[in-house]
């Protein structure tokens, strides 16, 4: 039994040392194929684990980067999202710390050669909440006769969000308003500056506002004894014929004036001297004074100019006119088929009733053009200002232009030889007998050639 127990025993040391054996040949065999490598400088994001409440951390620096070590298959297949990089800060209230950067992935066979950092500076901050107040500075005063009231601004507060040092930091937003001697109430919105407890310009980044703008009312109140009345322009008279008023501006349209108060309270408007606009035909600006009531007078003595603002009436009118011909050859002559065009006006209507004959001119221009039919557009022109041609009627006109044939024939007297006839005296005139002119007619035409004419002679002497 002992034999048989010692030869299992060697048995059982042979058969594990084979199988130790045949493990490491099948190691380095894997190992010879796939080698132990290591995979660089990962870079990874490092995440804030156990944050405090109401709170804000900053991490520096907020990135790690690692090298890691396994087979070459493995690692040929990593990405940074298989590994995570983390503070953790449950043991940290507020305040600055220095912690460990954790770096944890779930990858098999591959280890963390080393990381860098290996630990990061965290900066906690509580999150707060505070109203700031909002304050407003005037620059400028009110006008004269005016005196500016308490301003006052909605909301009145800012309620602002953030890290406590920053928040705790701010002692106002402050609203600056310029004022050009305003004479009412003047209501701007604005969007606050906030300041520092040294009075240093801070700034709201990253931080949270309830609001960015408000609405700052500031009253302008009356003074007793003065007060600011309308003014009228007072004005008489028609413009000229063909004319019309189309407006009447003052600058300015109202003044400031002093008095007793009852009588200020009486005034309703301020009325100019008499403007007399009778026969205007242009737009007139004149200087002018106020009629004020006794015990009324001017605060601020200042120009007031009206403006007298006079167009013309505008209307259309028709004329006829004989067209003028223009460049016709020598050795032609021309006829059209009307006589008169009509020509259509438009302006002022005192210049159109004043036009006379020579005011408007129609020509129609026949330059380098022989015998034939043409359609031509006539041209019209008007030399009175302000006054437009709209269109002619007809708008093209028919000229037939033909040859001009001119014919002349002298007939020889001859003397009469008879018997009973009487010899005058030497010097003494004979008698001659001037015939009349006769149109000739081309033969097969029907066309009339004005101008041809015969011309006969006879003389006869007795």
């Amino acid at each position: 039994m002992i034999r048989l127990l010692k030869s299992l025993a060697a048995n059982i040391a042979t058969l594990s040392l084979a199988l130790i054996m045949a493990v490491l040949i099948w190691g380095l065999a894997v190992r010879a194929n796939d080698p132990i490598s290591q995979l660089p400088l990962l870079q990874l994001p490092v995440e804030v684990i156990g944050r405090p409440a109401d709170s804000s951390v900053v991490i520096e620096p907020n990135t790690v980067e690692i090298v890691v070590e396994g087979p070459t298959s493995i690692l040929n297949d990593l990405r940074p999202e298989d590994f995570t990089a983390e503070v953790d800060l449950s043991g940290v209230s507020s305040g600055e710390a220095t912690v460990p950067i954790t770096v944890r992935h779930n990858v098999e066979s591959v280890e963390i050669a080393f990381q860098i950092p290996e630990r990061a500076t965290v900066t906690v901050e509580r999150i707060v909440h505070r109203e700031v107040p909002v304050q407003v500075e005037l620059r400028g005063d009110a006008a004269r006769g005016y005196e500016l009231g308490q301003p006052f601004v909605d909301p009145a507060v800012i309620p602002v969000t953030g890290v406590a040092s920053r928040v705790e930091a701010l002692a106002e937003a402050r609203v600056t308003l310029f004022l050009d001697s305003p004479q009412q109430d003047v209501v701007l919105t604005r969007r606050p500056v906030f300041y520092d407890r040294q009075g240093n310009i801070s700034s709201i980044n990253a931080l949270e506002l309830g609001n960015e703008e408000v609405v700052v009312t500031v009253p302008v109140n009356q003074l007793a004894g003065f007060a600011a009345k309308p003014i009228i322009v007072d004005w008489e008279g028609d413009p000229a014929q063909g004319y019309r008023l189309l407006d009447v501006r003052v600058e300015p349209d109202s003044v400031l004036v002093t008095g007793q108060p009852d009588q200020l309270d009486a005034l309703r408007r301020v009325r100019t001297e008499p403007i007399d606009i009778t026969g205007l035909k242009e737009t007139l600006t004149i200087p002018v004074t106020l009629a004020l009531p006794e015990g009324i007078s001017v605060d601020e003595v200042q120009p007031i100019l009206v403006e007298i603002e006079i167009e013309p009436i505008l209307t259309s009118s028709v004329v006829r006119k004989a067209p003028e011909v223009r460049a016709l050859a020598e050795g032609l002559t021309m006829t059209l088929d009307v006589e008169e065009v009509r020509v259509f006006l438009f302006g002022p209507l005192d210049k159109l009733d004043s036009l006379v004959d020579d005011d408007v001119r129609v020509t129609l221009d026949l330059f380098d053009l022989d015998v034939g039919t043409y359609r031509l557009e006539p041209d019209a022109d008007v030399f009175v200002s302000d006054v437009e041609v709209r269109s002619i009627q007809p708008p093209q006109l028919t000229v037939v232009i033909t040859d001009v044939i001119t014919t002349t024939e002298e007939l020889t007297p001859t003397e009469s030889t008879a018997p009973n006839a009487t010899r005058r005296p030497p010097g003494q005139p004979s008698a001659g007998v001037d015939l009349g002119l006769l149109l000739l007619f081309m033969a097969g035409s029907a066309t009339l050639l004005p101008g041809a004419i015969v011309l006969f002679r006879r003389e006869t002497k007795i």
